[in-house]
């Protein structure tokens, strides 16, 4: 992986921000790793985008995904929109859509934007997810 992320710019601090991740995932709550990890790959998918690397962006999601959960969900369902991630943004509102009952009761949910609520309701309806 790091022969892949060497080739792109701000390679090195996301570089130690993963050692950090890493050293320190035994040693942190479940929501402070998570909130890192959010914030950690949500950057660099903000670099990858703006600097148009493509193979970076994929990576990032790829990445991302792995470490969907639904405490997340909407947050990376956020970022993916913000970002113009189409396969993240798909994968995350596939997920919330299976995990409907937790994913509506964070507070992300409850914090949700007002328009991205209104797609995903939207969305939601036309994927069956209230059908009951």
């Amino acid at each position: 992986m790091w022969k892949e992320v060497d080739q792109f710019k701000g390679a090195e601090y996301f570089r130690k921000a993963l050692y950090l991740l890493e050293k320190n995932l035994n040693t942190r709550s479940k929501y402070t790793q998570m909130l890192f990890f959010f914030l950690l790959f949500a950057g660099l998918l903000d670099l990858a985008t703006f600097y148009r690397e493509l193979r970076l962006k994929r990576l990032c999601q790829e990445t991302i995904k792995r470490g969907i959960s639904e405490e997340n969900a909407i947050s990376l369902l956020s970022a993916a929109v913000k970002y113009e991630a189409r396969d993240l943004e798909e994968f995350c509102f596939k997920f919330c859509v299976n995990h409907l009952t937790a994913v509506t009761q964070t507070q992300a949910f409850a914090d949700m934007d007002h328009d991205l609520l209104k797609n995903f309701i939207s969305k939601a309806s036309r994927y069956g997810a209230f059908k009951n």
